[in-house]
């Protein structure tokens, strides 16, 4: 990845040099990549690492230079920078399907990288050109284009030649997010498309624990059955395996070897949602009806509960269990702006004295018997970083009131002073609590 991220940034020196009309000065780059690689290659102790680098990245590197190449080659013809994307993921798509038929076992992993960047190619063009509109309509018309090629590779390429595991995962979740956005694209009223969005995460989970937690029976585990049976006297009849229990024993093998990147994908989902309600509440303010509070929150509180569904299935990490804290919090100052209507001299008091209140709670949260439940004592970092974090808005808000200025810098001051003494505590207090754990 290293080497990757290295060749890209030579590729865009060459861009630079070429764009301001000196394109010979753009090999210096490659003379000096040329002279680390014959210095590393001289020190035996990493010359075999290298060697297996250059042989893994070397037709990655070679197949983005051909991709650059011919993004001048369409340049030199006037050919459009859209067209040229749209060309560029074409190339790339026919070349990956090509080596499915012909067996060609490196295309495949390379063509796919060679259109994956041509894709983010394109969305680099729409966010330079169109911004907001173009960019996500350039996102759902790619979703739904990939959910196309996913299927076609899967049902079409699949009857003929092997095809990755993976691809059956991937064709789940685009499904999944193909109803996501078409609820988006029907339902006029953001919050109420949110809700359902939510609410459509919270039956997948739900779907998943149910088949996770409901582990057919084993061919010995029957066996046994059956033999108990047999001398406890009952008659046994003998029966056909029927077609729902194999299906139920082949859909919880599927969710049981789910790759960990398609339990992320479904995790980030979740967080998607909570994302665009939070920047459609800050860009839509004004236009906060009374109705769209019923929904807010209930956004928030199927993200909770989503959030704790994944939990129990092992699909969550660091970062949604972060977003939960950070979520909450902002929940609480939205609750505060609307209760206060907007008075931040109000908003600020109330926020300063919660957020000192919910600092100190950090060392007895471990006595509350639900509490105690729910925190882990990596989950106390969490609390931290989201302490520090209304910290920040604390005081970017107390800048907005009506004080003095010299009176603002002492209170901020006396605040920062009083929070990080408790924050200092509360680092010592979790380390000790952790040795303690640890024994």
């Amino acid at each position: 990845m290293a080497l990757l991220l290295l060749c890209i940034w030579m590729i865009g020196f060459l861009l630079f040099f070429y764009a301001i009309g000196v394109r010979y000065v753009g090999f210096l780059p490659l003379l000096i990549l040329g002279l680390i690689f014959a210095y590393y290659g001289t020190l035996d102790a990493i010359k075999a690492k290298w060697s297996d680098i250059l042989q893994r990245y070397s037709l990655f590197v070679a197949w983005i230079i051909i991709l650059a190449g011919l993004v001048w080659v369409f340049n030199f013809f006037w050919m459009d920078i859209t067209s040229t994307c749209l060309g560029l993921i074409g190339i790339n798509l026919v070349l990956r399907l090509w080596s499915y038929l012909f067996k060609y076992e490196d295309g495949k992993s390379v063509f796919q990288l060679g259109y994956y960047f041509s894709i983010i190619f394109l969305f680099i063009v729409a966010l330079a050109f169109e911004w907001r509109i173009g960019l996500w309509n350039v996102f759902m018309l790619l979703w739904v284009f990939q959910l196309w090629v996913t299927g076609f590779l899967i049902f079409v390429i699949g009857l003929k030649e092997k095809i990755e595991d993976y691809l059956r995962y991937q064709l789940g979740i685009l499904s999944l997010g193909t109803l996501c956005l078409v609820i988006i694209h029907q339902v006029h009223n953001f919050y109420i498309a949110l809700t359902l969005n939510s609410l459509l995460l919270t039956g997948t989970f739900v779907r998943i624990r149910n088949i996770l937690w409901h582990q057919p029976l084993s061919d010995e585990k029957k066996a046994n059955i059956s033999v108990r049976r047999i001398l406890a006297g009952e008659r046994i009849t003998q029966h056909k395996k029927s077609f729902s229990s194999e299906l139920q024993k082949t859909i919880y093998t599927f969710m049981m070897q789910m790759p960990s990147r398609a339990k992320k994908v479904l995790e980030l989902m979740n967080i998607a949602v909570i994302i665009a309600l939070i920047y459609y509440y800050i860009a839509h303010i004004a236009g906060f009806a009374s109705i769209n509070h019923l929904f807010y929150r209930a956004i928030i509180i199927i993200f909770v509960t989503n959030v704790l569904l994944l939990k129990k299935i092992w699909y969550n990490s660091i970062i949604q269990n972060l977003a939960v804290f950070l979520v909450v919090n902002f929940a609480i100052y939205v609750s505060l702006f609307s209760y206060f209507n907007g008075d931040v001299g109000a908003i600020v008091a109330w926020a300063i004295l919660r957020n000192i209140i919910s600092a100190s709670l950090i060392f007895y949260a471990h006595k509350i018997p639900f509490l105690a439940k729910i925190f882990t004592p990596i989950e106390y970092s969490y609390r931290l970083v989201a302490t520090v974090t209304a910290l920040v808005v604390n005081i970017i808000l107390m800048r907005n009131t009506s004080l003095p200025g010299e009176l603002i810098f002492f209170l901020v001051l006396l605040y920062v002073g009083l929070e990080w003494m408790i924050l200092y505590y509360a680092v010592k207090y979790m380390q000790k609590k952790l040795i303690v754990d640890s024994l």
